[in-house]
């Protein structure tokens, strides 16, 4: 399978970059792209670089036959083909966006996100393997890397994380 682009979303902190890195194909991330195309905004309140999707999406023009991962918690939003989602359990995702020196207000703001499934919400137009990160990184590329050779057609059904009803005791 050739000429693929496909979004690595989720998160922030799920564990994107350290996928993308791991992962055997060719990586970009979302900022990479935006700062290529001039489409990220002056940094904002949050101390983010605000990303111009729409204006991104605009811009871009992929050319090549190799599969092209895209790392970032937009890529979704933009022109791929197929979407892997990473979902982290929330109390694993406070302890890392902690660490990361986050705000208690940017940290709840996304461990919100990651508990009511906010991005994998956004992701029902494509493809898209949703994979736990306590499974660990080389199972979850193992799991990438089967779905992406069989043509996005999961092994197993591929029930969304609902995070809730872990946390609650599904009974």
């Amino acid at each position: 399978m050739t000429g693929f682009r496909i979004a690595v979303t989720g998160t922030p902190g799920v564990g994107k970059t350290s996928f993308c890195a791991q992962a055997k194909w060719t990586a970009t991330c979302v900022k990479i792209l935006a700062e290529k195309h001039d489409c990220i905004d002056p940094i904002d309140e949050d101390e983010s670089m605000p990303i111009d999707i729409e204006q991104l999406v605009e811009k871009l023009n992929w050319s090549g036959d190799d599969i092209l991962l895209i790392d970032g918690h937009l890529s979704h939003l933009l022109p791929v083909d197929a979407i892997i989602l990473l979902r982290c359990h929330p109390d694993t995702l406070r302890n890392r966006l902690i660490s990361r020196e986050y705000s208690v207000e940017k940290i709840n703001e996304n461990i919100e996100c990651e508990l009511i499934g906010v991005i994998s919400a956004e992701c029902q137009e494509l493809p898209c393997l949703e994979l736990d990160s306590d499974n660990g990184l080389e199972a979850m590329i193992a799991d990438a890397e089967r779905w992406i050779t069989d043509g996005f057609k999961p092994h197993r059904p591929n029930e969304p994380i609902d995070w809730i009803a872990q946390i609650h005791g599904d009974d």
